[in-house]
């Protein structure tokens, strides 16, 4: 049996960007534009979403569609269905310049799918993709994201990445502002290799799956990786930025860096132990 850490049960405040303070005024019908952040969890959408938000006039980009934060959202605009729940969206989290970003992983996409058309040809991870399903999950993503501008955000260091997700999940702690924060993401989490293959493997099934859909349809994203966000946020973010047509100089980030010491041997272990089983997905992991 796994010994997860013991956390304090004292509540914790929801993310300040997903709480009513972070409403825009009520806007009425779709918004003009969408900025639409494609990534994977442990990627740095965190730090990219809050710096879009902190720009202005660009939204506050969250994973609206996401099983995580939706539920949330729902209780708050009384939006128990889909077509409710996109009205909301739209007009509570629609920037005064008509702008609404969002944050999507491809779970959420395919998970959106099968809950809009339960019909229509689905991408699943066990299926071939086809081109008909990927354009049928283009135009879905159009009826809800009006003229979508897309950013793909991507993370090198796969390992790490897994790694990242793997403690994330096992602590329930997915961003850090202050060292309460920061304690609880360095508390005890026990070593599993499986648990970071899972992580390894979801991680590249999704990017994979993001690739074909910007291929078939046609789309070329603005591309972003995690390692310059984190080396060089101020020149990253301002590119970003100025590609959205709203150039100007980012803020410093208020996030912590959340990669421990604890995080950096369970990477080493899993590479070594990974070497002496190569063959549970194939190759060895890229870093």
């Amino acid at each position: 049996m796994t010994n997860r850490p013991v956390l304090s049960d004292a509540p914790r405040e929801p993310y300040d960007l997903a709480t009513e303070r972070a409403d825009y005024p009520a806007h009425d019908g779709p918004p003009n534009r969408s900025v639409v952040i494609c990534s994977h969890p442990r990627s740095g959408s965190t730090l990219l979403g809050e710096a879009i938000h902190a720009a202005g006039g660009l939204g506050c980009p969250l994973e609206y569609l996401h099983r995580g934060f939706r539920p949330y959202f729902t209780r708050r605009w009384q939006a128990d269905d889909l077509v409710s729940y996109v009205r909301a969206l739209h007009r509570f989290r629609t920037d005064t310049s008509g702008v609404l970003s969002i944050k999507l992983f491809w779970r959420d996409v395919e998970e959106l799918a099968v809950e809009a058309r339960p019909d229509a040809p689905i991408v699943r991870r066990e299926v071939v993709v086809e081109a008909p399903a990927l354009s049928h999950l283009f135009g879905l993503l159009r009826t809800i994201l009006p003229n979508p501008t897309f950013v793909y955000l991507t993370r090198q260091d796969r390992v790490r990445q897994a790694v990242s997700a793997y403690m994330a999940a096992e602590t329930s702690v997915f961003r850090a502002f202050s060292r309460e924060d920061d304690d609880r993401c360095s508390r005890r989490v026990e070593y599993r290799y499986d648990g970071i293959l899972r992580q390894l493997a979801a991680a590249d099934y999704g990017n994979a799956r993001w690739r074909q859909f910007f291929a078939a349809n046609g789309i070329e994203p603005h591309r972003i990786e995690f390692e310059s966000l984190a080396s060089a946020y101020q020149p990253t973010i301002g590119a970003l930025l100025a590609h959205l047509g709203r150039p100007g100089t980012p803020p410093a980030p208020r996030l912590l860096r959340q990669a421990t010491a604890l995080s950096e041997t369970f990477m080493r272990r899993f590479l070594h132990d990974h070497e002496a089983a190569p063959a549970a997905i194939g190759s060895r992991p890229c870093r």
